[in-house]
C-alpha cells in the first residue's frame, strides 16, 4: 500500500492506494498511529486509490474514528472509490466518516499566547487561577544517614486542589509504613507512591466522591490552590527534545514568579532520575544511602535516559536559581547546566496515550491513566552532571504543563 500525506491547515490528508485488507490493515494502523503521536488529531483518509476493502480495513477506520473523537479531533474519509463506497454504504457506516471541521472560535476564545524558541513551540492558555500557597514539610537532610523517626512523619491530605511530592508512604501511621517509605507525588486528586520495600510495584489512591487520599510524609512540598496557566509545548527537532530545565525556565518567565508549581503530562524522550530501593525509616545507618558501596543497595539511578516513548505524568516545584525562596532551598537542586532553574520534580511513566490538543483539563487528562493501569515507577528527576561538559537531563517531545506561581506559607 502506498500512502502520501498533505497538510491542509490543521487537517492532514492521507491518500492511500492499493488494497485495504488483512495484509495491509496493520500498515495503515501504524501509519495513522504515528501521525496521531505527532499531534495530528484531524485526519482525512482519501480512498480514491483503494480498490478493495475488507472487514479488517473497516475495523481500522472505525478504530481511528473512535480514537480521534476521544481526543476532541476527527477522522473522516473522502473520495471513496466505487467498490469502497458500496461496501461502506451496505454496512451502514458511510455517514460516520464525513470530515468534521473544528469550530473556528473554539481555540481563539481561550488562547493567550503562541510563540517559539530555538527548540520548542509553545501555546499558552490563561486558566484564571490565582496560584498556590506552598508549605515545606519536614527535613530532607535527614535522609543522609536514614535518621527518620515517627516524630518526622506527618499525615498529609491530598484533595484535587493540592499538588504534593516528597518521601512518603500510603498507610495509616508511621509504624505501619516504616518499611514502605519511598518517592511519592500527588496531583489532581491522585497520589502515587513507589514503596521502598523492594517490590518495584507502585501503589496509588484516587479521590472518589467524598474520599480524599492521604499520605504519611517524612518530608514534602505541599502546594494548595489553582493553576494560572496551561502551557502546551512541542519540540521542533526530535533529535533535540525539550528539556525539563527549558520547561521550568519557560514557566518561571511566563509568571514572573521566583517559584512555581508545575504538573506535566507529556511524551517522554527519556528520563534521568533516581529512586530509593529501601525505606530510610527502618533504622539509622551512617553510610546510607549515599555512602559507597552501600549506595548500590539503597538507590536506583538511571545512567541513561529511561522510558522514551512513554507518557509521563509529573509534578513538582521549580525556582529561579538567583531568587529561590529560603524555605525551598533544602528541597531543590539544579535541573540542568549552570544557571538553570532549580527544582524538585517527581515523575511516573505510563504506556503512551495521546493527549487532546489545545485547552485541556488537568484532572480529566490524568485520571484515565490511573483508571486503566498502574504507573511503571516513580522517579525523582535529576540532572546527571558526572560529565560537567555534557550534563544529561530528562527530555520531552510534546505535551502539557500546568503552571501556578507560588507563595510560601508556614
Amino acid at each position: 500500500m502506498e500512502i502520501v500525506s498533505e497538510q491542509l491547515g490543521e487537517r492532514l490528508i492521507l491518500q492511500a492506494a492499493g488494497r485495504l485488507d488483512s495484509h495491509w490493515a496493520d500498515h495503515l494502523t501504524r501509519e495513522l498511529d504515528e501521525w496521531v503521536r505527532k499531534g495530528q488529531h484531524r485526519i482525512t483518509l482519501d480512498l480514491a486509490g483503494i480498490v478493495f476493502i475488507s472487514s479488517m480495513g473497516i475495523r481500522v477506520l472505525l478504530s481511528f474514528q473512535r480514537k480521534l473523537k476521544g481526543l476532541d479531533g476527527s477522522f473522516g474519509i473522502q473520495n471513496p472509490s466505487d467498490p469502497v463506497r458500496e461496501v461502506l454504504e451496505l454496512a451502514g457506516i458511510m455517514k460516520m466518516f464525513a470530515p468534521r471541521e473544528e469550530p473556528a472560535t473554539a481555540k481563539a476564545a481561550s488562547q493567550e499566547l503562541h510563540y517559539s524558541t530555538a527548540s520548542t513551540r509553545f501555546e499558552v492558555f490563561a486558566l484564571g487561577g490565582a496560584g498556590m500557597a506552598c508549605r515545606a514539610q519536614g527535613r530532607p537532610d535527614r535522609l543522609d544517614g536514614c535518621q527518620f523517626t515517627a516524630a518526622d512523619c506527618e499525615r498529609v491530605a491530598l484533595p484535587a486542589t493540592t499538588v504534593a511530592l516528597g518521601l512518603g508512604a500510603l498507610g495509616n501511621d508511621f509504624d505501619e509504613c516504616r518499611d514502605s517509605f519511598g518517592e511519592f507525588f500527588a496531583v489532581a486528586g491522585t497520589a502515587v507512591c513507589l514503596p521502598g520495600n523492594g517490590s518495584n510495584q507502585c501503589d496509588f489512591l484516587v479521590a472518589e466522591g467524598g474520599y480524599v487520599p492521604e499520605v504519611q510524609s517524612l518530608y514534602s512540598l505541599v502546594c494548595e490552590g489553582r493553576f494560572s496557566h496551561l502551557m502546551r509545548f512541542d519540540s521542533l527537532d526530535a533529535h533535540h527534545p525539550t528539556s525539563l530545565s527549558e520547561l521550568a525556565e519557560a514557566a518561571l518567565k511566563l509568571t514572573g514568579a521566583a517559584a512555581v508549581c508545575i504538573a506535566i503530562a507529556a511524551e517522554s524522550a527519556g528520563l534521568i532520575g533516581a529512586s530509593l530501593r529501601r525505606s530510610p525509616a527502618t533504622r539509622a545507618d551512617a553510610s546510607a544511602p549515599y555512602g559507597f558501596p552501600a549506595m548500590r543497595e539503597w538507590l536506583s539511578f538511571s545512567t541513561e535516559r529511561l522510558d522514551a516513548g512513554s507518557m509521563v505524568i509529573a509534578a513538582g516545584v521549580v525556582t529561579d536559581a538567583a531568587r529561590s525562596p529560603e524555605a525551598l532551598q533544602p528541597f531543590v537542586r539544579t535541573l540542568g547546566v549552570a544557571g538553570s532553574p532549580n527544582g524538585h520534580v517527581h515523575a511516573a511513566p505510563f504506556r503512551f496515550k495521546p493527549l487532546p490538543q489545545g485547552l485541556i483539563d488537568l484532572q480529566r487528562t490524568i485520571k484515565p491513566f490511573f483508571d486503566g493501569e498502574s504507573a511503571q515507577g516513580v522517579l525523582h528527576l535529576l540532572c546527571d552532571d558526572r560529565d560537567a561538559d555534557k550534563p544529561e537531563e530528562s527530555r520531552f517531545l510534546r505535551g502539557a504543563c500546568w503552571i501556578a506561581p507560588l507563595t510560601l506559607g508556614t
